[in-house]
């Protein structure tokens, strides 16, 4: 007799019949297209079913599927060429970034606090409130939501209130080895940073020889309409990791650090089975390809523009955020859960957040700025239903 099986039950999943998907839309069994303003978390960066990239994917399975990470293969160096196209640039001539590829967020935030602690000798890292890193055990840690904790923490965690910059001057010390942040931090409700925040983030980083790490887990990737928060803030981290949309659909992590900071450490202190399997390079490298194709960014930035314009009627308030992630916080009235499954009865899905009242949008980077008009005719249609 077979034995049975059943899903652990971890999610609350939405009464959403998805049989397939194509661009920016999500097709239900029968037959009705929902508008798709979430993008899978940040995942479908060129939106579901990307000829292209599902063409790169094929022509690497069959070429290569998988070699250990002991070998060199094409593929690598690909990825390598196609990340510089994006990557931040450094102030001297002959500094260089490097990469440790791995399969998850959680992989990579996890990596870079390794990284940091090696380099800096210390063990004190400070982390922000309303932040989530990630659920495996360093990064539940730095996580602001004691569900996720682990029994005791890798290394001694400082939680400093978000966007003040002078609980930043005042924590950030010389026992201090990294300060990680996202730089919007969006499952908090997209909060933003604020100038004087970044500028004392990094100043105090530079005065300690703490190192400064940005999650760009969902920030990256082109979706505030550069290729980098960085780019787009104006600071430049010591260290940065992505992951979600990185691969377009595919499970990618990664770390990357300035090479200064890696010199004198062990060449084994990281290591992955999967992580940078030539697969989901050569996914991740046509994502990069593609993002520094003339004209992508120039249309996250204008679908930027008109959503937030559309956004502005029925229960929206104001909208905050940059770029391809935006949150749209909802009048006092109003609910996140409720007007997110009003707007899924007319055929859009937006996402929710920790805050009750602020809505999330992370839609593929490949929408385009008429699909506004159709959230703008949802939230009319819903100021009097919800």
């Amino acid at each position: 007799m077979n034995a049975k099986v059943h899903e652990l039950n971890a999610y609350k999943r939405l009464p959403l019949p998805v049989v397939s998907a194509r661009g920016c839309h999500l097709v239900l069994s029968d037959g009705r297209e929902v508008l798709d303003l979430y993008g899978g978390h940040c995942v479908n960066t060129l939106g579901a079913g990307d000829e292209r990239l599902g063409a790169v994917i094929a022509k690497q399975w069959q070429t290569l599927s998988f070699a250990t990470n002991l070998l060199d293969h094409p593929a690598r160096q690909e990825f390598l060429r196609a990340f510089a196209l994006n990557a931040p640039a450094l102030s001297d001539a002959d500094a260089a970034w490097e990469v440790f590829c791995s399969n998850s967020g959680a992989e990579a935030n996890e990596n870079a606090i390794k990284l940091a602690l090696a380099a800096t000798k210390r063990q004190r890292v400070i982390a922000f409130s309303g932040a989530f890193h990630g659920r495996t055990a360093a990064a539940a840690a730095l996580t602001d939501n004691a569900a996720l904790a682990f029994p005791h923490a890798p290394f001694e965690v400082v939680r400093l209130p978000w966007n003040q910059p002078e609980a930043v001057l005042a924590a950030v010390d010389e026992r201090t080895g990294a300060v990680l942040l996202e730089p919007y931090q969006s499952l908090a409700g997209v909060t933003e940073p604020g100038a004087e925040f970044l500028r004392a983030l990094r100043s105090s980083c530079d005065r300690t020889g703490a190192m400064l790490v940005f999650d760009e887990v969902q920030t990256g990737s082109g979706r505030l309409g550069q290729p980098w928060a960085s780019q787009y803030l104006g600071v430049l981290p010591d260290i940065f990791t992505t992951a979600k949309g990185a691969a377009g659909g595919l499970p990618i992590g990664l770390t990357v650090v300035r090479a200064q900071h890696t010199k004198g450490l062990p060449g084994n202190l990281l290591g992955s089975t999967f992580g940078g399997g030539p697969v989901v390079l050569a996914a991740a490298a046509e994502v990069a390809r593609r993002i520094a194709a003339p004209g992508f960014l120039a249309n996250v930035r204008a679908t930027s523009d008109a959503l937030r314009k559309a956004c502005l009627r029925g229960p929206v308030e104001s909208v905050r955020g940059a770029g391809l992630l935006l949150g749209l916080v909802l009048k006092p009235e109003f609910t996140g859960a409720a007007v997110r499954n009003q707007l899924l009865a007319q055929g859009v899905l937006v996402g929710t957040s920790d805050d009750p009242r602020v809505l999330r949008l992370s839609p593929p980077l490949v929408l385009e700025p008429a699909a506004a008009k159709t959230l703008a005719y949802a939230l009319e249609s819903l100021e009097v239903r919800v």
